[in-house]
């Protein structure tokens, strides 16, 4: 008779998966409100609205083999343009991805759009071990930067604040233009996202931001 009084073992399944979700919905929620709510005061939305600093952090995107920029990475190295010519900030720290063996080279493909409209090259910084968003923001700090201006779209400035802080950065965040998209490329930035907000706070608690590394 006890037996028979058990809940069945699908409704024991059923009950795990619906908890296991529920437990995850939680934890990305919370994530994402945490880092949003925790850098939306250093968001302003354009160059005329940004304070003075030192240096423009431009995080890396998309480059091409013959130098040239994707869409979404000329709309943060403009951005970035846009305040050294406003006088916002005295010259440009140019972090990405480099692959030399592949010929992909994001902070020279910046650095190239920007010496090619006249801005002088020593006023450049290279950071080519800008694998990741935290490793652009301990290498920023390494390199002795304290407070800096950070140029990238909308989605991607509270996680790049977000790390800044943690790596001793002053940081106010100016948004770059996000170009036009398809529905499903902006469903994938957006749940990436979402997905990457959450996984910051927990790398923070375990290891901090750590400099150049691929991983």
């Amino acid at each position: 008779m006890a037996d028979a009084k058990a809940p069945p073992r699908r409704g024991r399944a059923r009950r795990f998966v619906v908890g296991a979700l529920g437990l995850g919905a939680l934890v990305l929620g919370a994530g994402n409100a945490w880092v949003a709510l925790t850098t939306s005061r250093d968001i302003v939305p354009g160059v005329a609205e940004a304070p003075e600093r030192p240096v423009a952090i431009v995080l890396g995107n998309r480059a091409f083999a013959d130098g040239s920029v994707s869409p979404e990475l000329e709309a943060r190295v403009s951005v970035a343009l846009e305040l050294y010519r406003a006088k916002k900030v005295e010259g440009f720290f140019l972090s990405g991805a480099f692959y030399p063996e592949e010929s992909y080279d994001e902070p020279g493909a910046m650095a190239g759009w920007l010496l090619r409209r006249g801005v002088p090259r020593q006023a450049i910084v290279l950071d080519r071990q800008g694998f990741r968003t935290a490793a652009t923001m301990a290498n920023a700090a390494a390199h002795g930067f304290r407070s800096v201006l950070v140029c990238t779209q909308p989605y991607h400035l509270p996680r790049a604040l977000y790390f800044a802080r943690h790596a001793g950065l002053t940081a106010t965040g100016v948004a770059a233009r996000s170009p036009p998209a398809r529905f499903f490329v902006r469903a994938y930035i957006f749940l990436r996202e979402m997905l990457a907000r959450p996984e910051a706070v927990v790398e923070i608690a375990v290891r901090g931001v750590r400099a150049g590394s691929k991983s």
